[in-house]
């Protein structure tokens, strides 16, 4: 349960067997590793998991005038597992998260065994498209202070009041970030339809289970489309659910997180020693 780091990413692991199976967890935007508390206890014993923090989030730096922060930091991902000796592995990841993980699919499917998407942030509607690329574009990334645009952003993807809880905490961590961090991954996520739209003309046999909230007005649609179009693809979605789901509704995400990579861990394993 020690915190480990390279020169360029923070991470935490938890292992209980190197025979088992690992479990690759990435985060959402502002935040970092602790956003999965609530999945620590459900999956530690079962499995060995890798939390990681991404660029800019938690004790993970981030290096300016990175061209393409989205490669390197897939790029980053993988050496990291290397370097833990880790060949393959489940990835499980909340909205930015998920984004890093299709990035990886594209370029290295065979280092993972299965995909949890939750609040996975694909399409966007086309007025929360808009009012994005308003505030994060000159002159206002410049003039706001770049909690303002946050802040609109958080309200925007978590609006009712059931969400507040998770809304506070996204904005809390955020303040962490700072204006650069903050911009660099919010052009990220303004064209993640970009890697979804590239993902079209990929194909692999990667197992993938997305995890929404019904309240996730803002990406819901977009998901529901983009699983209709993979073959290996399931979507559950989570009643009363906003689109922090492993945060809003803990016990149901961790069920059928859980139940989705185990079957796929046994079938790996049956396969195996047929």
């Amino acid at each position: 349960m020690e915190i480990l780091h390279d020169s360029s990413l923070s991470y935490k692991t938890f292992v209980t067997d190197s025979s088992k199976d690992w479990v690759v967890f990435l985060h959402g935007l502002g935040g970092d590793w602790n956003i999965f508390h609530k999945q620590i206890d459900y999956f530690k014993d079962h499995f060995n998991l890798l939390f990681i923090d991404l660029p800019g989030h938690g004790k993970s730096p981030l290096i300016k005038r990175r061209k393409n922060l989205l490669s390197y930091t897939a790029k980053k991902v993988l050496t990291l597992m290397d370097s833990l000796s880790i060949s393959s592995a489940h990835f499980l990841g909340v909205s930015l998260g998920t984004i890093i993980m299709q990035s990886i699919a594209m370029t290295q499917p065979h280092r993972i065994k299965s995909m949890t998407l939750a609040g996975a942030a694909g399409k966007w509607l086309k007025w929360g498209e808009l009012l994005g690329r308003v505030t994060i574009s000159f002159p206002f990334s410049h003039l706001l202070p770049y909690m303002v645009p946050f802040k609109v952003f958080a309200h925007i993807v978590l609006p009712k009041s059931n969400h507040s809880k998770s809304r506070n905490i996204f904005i809390r961590e955020a303040k962490k970030l700072g204006r650069y961090a903050y911009l660099s991954w919010a052009n990220v996520i303004r064209n993640s339809y970009k890697t979804y739209e590239r993902l079209k003309d990929k194909t692999n046999n990667i197992p993938k289970l997305y995890v929404s909230g019904d309240e996730d007005h803002m990406f819901i649609q977009g998901i529901t489309n983009h699983v209709k179009r993979e073959s290996l693809a399931k979507l559950h979605i989570i009643q009363k659910c906003g689109h922090v789901c492993n945060l809003e509704k803990a016990a149901e995400f961790n069920q059928v997180a859980f139940n989705f990579i185990s079957g796929i861990s046994a079938e790996s394993a049956y396969a195996e020693i047929s």
